[in-house]
């Protein structure tokens, strides 16, 4: 991450104040992914299998400290992704993150992440280079997370954390009758069918002992009447057994009933790690999710680098794959 320091009279406008630290930081990627029987989930059309795959983020970091200790500060993130068919797409800013932070305590306000988007290894280990598998993938409860290309839920969080004890409490408004479009907050059926969304409330708690950490976690979203469109919970375990990192995933939604999954990490030599995860479960109303696996590998290249790749078949019982590197700056 590379940091500069601004100090100024034409940066820093308050009196008293003696400079604004503002840092930059990212990551990029680029290399191939396949999916079997590509569409484009808009408009029907066929797509191709095989396709580029890149991805450019930089996070534009800028706090202050007020006289009595308290850090203010905020994050704008630049991003380009490529397009669903491949093609190359431009980069675009996000909505803005602010935060005030004192001791243990920090209050996000704007594009904030949800508490289960936040929540402690519920990602777990993702193989390969874009994450096209995962242990969470049969859950359908909604997970409101931060926004890196669009304006987000302009929401608002309270975060504590104490020693291994970590508390998060969210809400954010559906102010402008379209959150569910913007998020993907809410079954895919839901957000189909009308496009709209609603208010979100969300509570997690996570501990940490003996090198393992439990987390619990609740999202739910109500539409503009109070009824409840869908909510979930999520209980989360990770740590190691030694030869491997490993995640466990047990979900409850409204819609789909029980999900589960589990990931690891496992290091073969020095620069090199293989990596998988399963979930299944989730499918009380549809069929349409089926069980998801992947196996794939991480080999660091040194200097900030990583080559990655994997293979495996989604909830749409389509094969992925994918091939790359990627590079943090």
């Amino acid at each position: 991450m590379k940091k500069v320091l601004f100090a100024t009279t034409a940066l820093v406008a308050t009196a008293g104040v003696a400079a604004a630290d503002v840092t930059f930081g990212g990551y990029g990627r680029f290399g191939l992914q396949h999916q079997e029987n590509r569409i484009n989930a808009n408009t029907g059309a066929v797509l191709d299998d095989t396709i580029i795959e890149s991805r450019f983020r930089l996070n534009i970091d800028a706090s202050t400290e007020s006289d009595a200790g308290v850090t203010f500060g905020a994050r704008v993130r630049i991003q380009a992704d490529e397009n669903s068919d491949g093609s190359a797409n431009q980069a675009v800013f996000n909505g803005a993150r602010f935060h005030a932070e004192t001791g243990g305590f920090r209050l996000e306000v704007g594009n904030i992440a949800h508490a289960l988007d936040n929540l402690a290894n519920y990602y777990g280990y993702e193989p390969g280079l874009i994450g096209a598998v995962g242990q969470y993938a049969n859950y359908s409860g909604p997970v409101a997370g931060y926004s890196s290309t669009g304006a987000g839920v302009n929401g608002v969080s309270a975060i504590y954390s104490m020693g291994d004890f970590r508390g998060q409490l969210s809400y954010s408004s559906d102010n402008d009758g379209n959150f569910a479009a913007a998020t993907g907050v809410g079954t895919p059926a839901f957000v189909a069918a009308t496009g709209t969304g609603g208010d979100v409330l969300s509570a997690s708690v996570a501990y940490t002992f003996s090198g393992w950490t439990v987390a619990l976690g609740y999202e739910e979203i109500k539409d503009d009447d109070g009824i409840t469109e869908n909510d979930g919970t999520v209980l989360t375990v990770g740590g190691s057994l030694g030869v491997a990192d490993v995640a466990l995933f047990i979900g409850d939604d409204k819609f789909e009933g029980t999900s589960y999954g589990v990931s690891g990490s496992f290091d073969v030599g020095a620069s090199t790690k293989i990596l998988a995860s399963v979930s299944g479960g989730g499918d009380d109303v549809t069929t349409t999710k089926k069980s998801s696996y992947g196996i794939g590998f991480d080999h660091d290249l040194g200097g900030g680098v990583a080559l990655r790749g994997m293979v495996g078949r989604n909830t749409g019982d389509q094969t992925v794959a994918d091939l790359g590197v990627i590079f943090n700056f």
